[in-house]
């Protein structure tokens, strides 16, 4: 037999009386302490009044069988639950407890003991926590005055830990599936009867929440924002002035519409409604999600949307709501300014374009006057034209790979190997410079998803770009160093370094450092590693070097 059946056959033989709050959630345990608490109270000679459901009574009935002898089971008086809280319609708890009470009284009048267990059954329905709650209580008064044992048994995966928590202040013990304690929370002063400073209390509560209540709609209601409060079936029960004002529907064309009727909501955005109702019935809440709804008059808003549940006092759903800012204007306002900046972008770069390859041409055009005038050939004059029209190769080249969209297949590799590559490649450079490359690598393979030949292409421009700051000789060391998130790539030089009055200027195109730079590499770089979810940071001090940290997603 179970511990806690024990335990109450023991509170049976000390007291007359108790009433106990049983939640349970296995109904194999549940069977069995309802048939040791059967089976101990006949042994002491009592009638059991057992109202349950007619299946699991049947599989209790044949576990007794086996232990007690027909004559013991007629001690056993079962009533159906669902008869019995539904006789009088919807729960009604004052005539449940009226009808019990008659039961119990054709007990007593026969002079004969009797202990009681009920498995309480209800229909969904409005007001039915406060029901149950008022229940128990009157059923305390009605055990406590008939000096009962009684339990009532509910499934605990039916209530809430708020109803549970009320119940247990009209309950003088609690049981589990394993265990009977003292209930915490019982008062029995004040479990029928309260005190007229209950009663004032009561009142005084009553007043607050009202007003409360009516603090909330005023809120609802002057909110600069739309808001929409839909009920537990996603009906549309209220809306504010400033949905009306906003989406042009008015309180008749609305209320009573279901979430995905709402006409503010496009077809392809039905899904939303669907998942803010799903996040209600969760009790959890959608916070600055971006979308967009549409006016009466066919025009399309850029909103920003919030929904959370609406509770009740025991924090049970009773609906919820969905609040619309309306971005419009910002949202606007900021594609303006992007399509601003991208021209002033494209002016800047058309600039610096005529500007760098003015120069090599007006160079061009100059020898080929001169030699055109001359009537001879100087081969030092052919050597200039090739050099400058060399240059305007590089710069349509790098500027075409920065403009020109790349076919890129992502695949994971290996970065150390990667970088050993581009290191066995450039030592012969780095030799001729007398620069020495140390790496210091973790030991493991680091695999990230990348373009092979673009991550090959950064790291050279950054490994040359730290050769030729060190004309003079040095060191460059390469460090992998990997976290839980992202590998670190770091580049670090012992060369002329960079003002802080420049650093801010790299990147930008044409701007450069070197004399015959044309300031796209690094620009193209930064691109490179953007477009695989990284970043570039470089920190400078003039004449001690610069550290270059590539950071990469694991």
């Amino acid at each position: 037999m179970k511990e806690n059946i024990v335990q109450l056959s023991q509170m049976m033989n000390i007291t007359n009386h108790g009433h106990i709050l049983y939640i349970y959630e296995s109904i194999e345990d549940y069977i069995e302490n309802a048939s040791s608490y059967i089976f101990t109270g006949i042994e002491q000679g009592h009638h059991i009044l057992f109202i349950e459901n007619k299946e699991i009574f049947d599989r209790i009935s044949l576990k007794l069988q086996e232990i007690l002898s027909l004559d013991q089971m007629k001690s056993v008086h079962f009533f159906d639950n669902y008869d019995f809280y539904r006789l009088y319609g919807d729960f009604q708890y004052d005539l449940i407890v009226q009808h019990f009470s008659k039961i119990i009284h054709q007990f007593k009048d026969k002079s004969l003991t009797v202990r009681t267990w009920a498995n309480v059954d209800w229909k969904e329905q409005d007001h039915l926590i406060s029901k149950l709650t008022t229940f128990e209580k009157l059923a305390d008064h009605s055990v406590q005055t008939s000096n009962l044992i009684s339990v009532c048994a509910y499934n605990g995966h039916k209530i809430s830990a708020a109803l549970q928590n009320s119940m247990l202040k009209s309950h003088e013990y609690f049981m589990t599936d394993k265990e009977l304690v003292k209930s915490s929370l019982y008062n029995k002063r004040s479990v029928i009867f309260p005190s007229i400073y209950e009663q004032k209390e009561h009142s005084k509560l009553k007043d607050q929440l009202q007003a409360t209540k009516h603090q909330l709609r005023s809120f609802i209601k002057e909110n600069s924002d739309p808001i929409v409060i839909y009920d537990l079936h996603d009906r549309v029960v209220s809306i504010n002035d400033a949905f009306v004002s906003t989406f042009g529907f008015t309180s008749n064309e609305v209320i009573g519409l279901n979430v995905t009727d709402l006409p503010i909501i496009p077809i392809e955005r039905i899904f939303e409604a669907n998942l803010s109702k799903s996040y209600a019935i969760l009790g959890e809440k959608i916070k600055g999600y971006e979308t967009i709804r549409k006016t009466k008059d066919g025009r399309t808003l850029f909103i920003i949307l919030s929904s959370f549940p609406l509770l009740n006092e025991d924090s049970t759903p009773n609906g919820w709501a969905v609040i619309y800012k309306d971005i419009t204007d910002k949202k606007e306002a900021q594609e303006l300014l992007i399509k601003s900046e991208k021209l002033s972008i494209a002016g800047e770069l058309a600039a610096g374009i005529a500007h760098e390859i003015r120069n090599p041409i007006t160079t061009i055009k100059g020898f080929l006057q001169l030699l055109q005038a001359s009537g001879y050939e100087k081969q030092t004059y052919y050597d200039i034209m090739k050099s400058e029209i060399d240059r305007i190769e590089l710069i349509l080249s790098e500027l075409l790979m920065l403009a020109k969209p790349q076919a890129v297949h992502f695949a994971p590799k290996d970065i150390k190997t990667l970088v050993k590559d581009m290191i066995t490649l450039l030592n012969p450079q780095a030799i001729m410079n007398n620069v020495q490359i140390r790496t210091d690598f973790v030991h493991e393979e680091v695999s990230v998803m990348c373009e092979e030949n673009q991550l090959k292409q950064v790291f050279i421009n950054f490994i040359k770009n730290a050769l030729e700051a060190m004309p003079n000789g040095g060191n460059l060391i390469i460090k992998l160093i990997t976290t839980d998130k992202e590998l670190l790539i770091r580049f670090i030089d012992e060369g002329c370094g960079i003002p802080k009055h420049l650093l801010s200027k790299l990147g930008q195109p044409f701007y450069t450092t070197k004399e015959k730079g044309t300031g796209l590499g690094f620009m193209v770089s930064k691109r490179i590693i953007e477009n695989h979810q990284g970043t570039v940071e470089i920190t400078s001090e003039v004449n001690k070097g610069t550290v270059i940290d590539v950071k990469l997603p694991l």
